[in-house]
């Protein structure tokens, strides 16, 4: 949904949150090493995480330089130059350890990788500039909170994409918190905007569906993150009414279409008739055509797909479950910084969230008339119903030879943990 005009001094505080978030997470930890019998990682994911680390300390090592040298002199007296001595110690290490340029070539996997991650953060980008110029005829808290929830949450999620990209690595266990908090604020604010909807319905079910993909990506985020603190299993569970209810919402929404419209929708479909003969998509969720119905059955498969895979896991708990993905971590060498499948699907869900969240902005802005529909819609209905799909067998686009899906394999059945 976009956000609103609000007074300059709000917007630039907002962007300055939302840029101060995305550099605080360029010189965050990763993910922490065990550090004895207190953790609270499992045997079996501290190993996990150990083998997916390694190329990082091995790969990743350059010479000192003055630059990396006057960092770790800063970082060592903090009690004479203070807490800016450390930020600057941070930025100036960086500065010296980390060369873009070098780690997108050394971890460069393929071509159709790079295509669909460069799609998405292209979408994002011009979504969240459209957000930031576009007027809200909602002034209420609520909406405000959604607004700077969704583009804080997109900020989030890019950061993560970007991570796994350019270093193969995994975000630290604070974004894996904030990641589903900002998502969840975004999506709990919706009521205000949605009451002042005034299209068709069957336009309103298909931002419900959104709405409830989302949430539930949320439960399969913290599933992923169980791989590492087993006591998330708990967590992933309440998500188990969005990922039900996405099942619904699919179905529901074709017997709508099917339905004669009522008075009150008649009007509003009468309406956006009129634009039906400037594009060949402005029928589109509106009749049961050929594209609707693929939509639809894309969906419905979707859905159906996370719901085994929601099944399996509350089954299995994350023993278990992730056993064979661990396997993998624990043998083989992939491109040279180990199995992918396991360390991806900790961003994985966060991208399949931003990539639905950012179909649905694109939805808006066809409706506000902002984005012609022979552009929105056909990038809006690729987005969210092969985007989740290709996020999802990500791990294939970087490494062939990986199983579609390992957590649907192995030997260990039974309860959680």
């Amino acid at each position: 949904m976009p956000l609103a005009r609000v007074p300059a001094r709000s917007r630039i505080l907002s962007w300055a949150f939302v840029l101060a978030l995305a550099a605080r997470w360029s010189f965050v930890v990763f993910v922490p090493q065990p550090t004895g019998q207190g953790s609270r990682k499992s045997q079996a994911a501290s190993v996990a995480l150990e083998v997916l680390r390694q190329s990082r300390e091995s790969s990743l090592q350059k010479p000192a330089c003055p630059v990396t040298g006057l960092a770790d002199s800063l970082a060592k007296s903090p009690g004479q130059t203070g807490g800016l001595a450390a930020l600057v110690a941070a930025a100036l290490g960086a500065a010296g350890y980390f060369n873009l340029g070098t780690h997108l070539v050394e971890h460069h996997a393929s071509l159709g990788e790079d295509l669909f991650l460069s799609s998405i953060v292209a979408v994002t980008i011009y979504c969240l500039y459209e957000m930031s110029t576009m007027h809200m005829s909602c002034r209420h808290l609520e909406a405000r909170i959604h607004t700077t929830c969704n583009a804080v949450a997109a900020v989030l999620s890019l950061w993560g994409l970007a991570v796994e990209r350019v270093t193969r690595d995994s975000p630290g266990l604070a974004w894996a918190l904030l990641v589903p908090g900002f998502y969840l604020l975004s999506n709990f604010t919706m009521t205000k905007l949605m009451k002042q909807y005034k299209g068709p319905k069957a336009y309103k079910h298909l931002f419900e569906l959104g709405q409830s993909f989302t949430l539930s990506f949320q439960g399969i985020h913290f599933l992923a993150w169980s791989s590492v603190y087993p006591e998330l299993y708990w967590c992933s569970l309440p998500f188990w009414y969005w990922s039900l209810k996405k099942l619904v919402e699919t179905v529901t929404s074709m017997f709508f279409l099917l339905e004669a419209p009522q008075a009150e929708d008649a009007a509003a479909v009468a309406r956006h008739k009129d634009r039906r003969s400037a594009s060949s998509w402005g029928g589109f969720g509106l009749d049961v055509d050929v594209m609707t119905l693929g939509f639809v059955l894309v969906n419905f498969a979707a859905a159906l797909a996370d719901n085994a895979y929601m099944g399996t896991y509350t089954l299995r708990g994350p023993d278990g479950f992730f056993e064979v993905s661990r396997s993998l971590a624990e043998a083989s060498d992939g491109a040279g910084w180990g199995s992918d499948h396991l360390r991806m699907a900790l961003v994985k869900p966060a991208v399949g969230s931003l990539v639905v969240s950012m179909a649905v902005f694109l939805g808006t802005l066809v409706s506000r008339e902002r984005l012609s529909m022979a552009v929105g819609v056909p990038v809006s209905v690729l987005l969210s119903s092969l985007g989740p799909w290709l996020v999802f067998f990500w791990h294939r686009l970087v490494d062939p030879s990986e199983p579609w899906l390992p957590e649907l394999m192995g030997a260990s059945w039974g309860p959680g943990p």
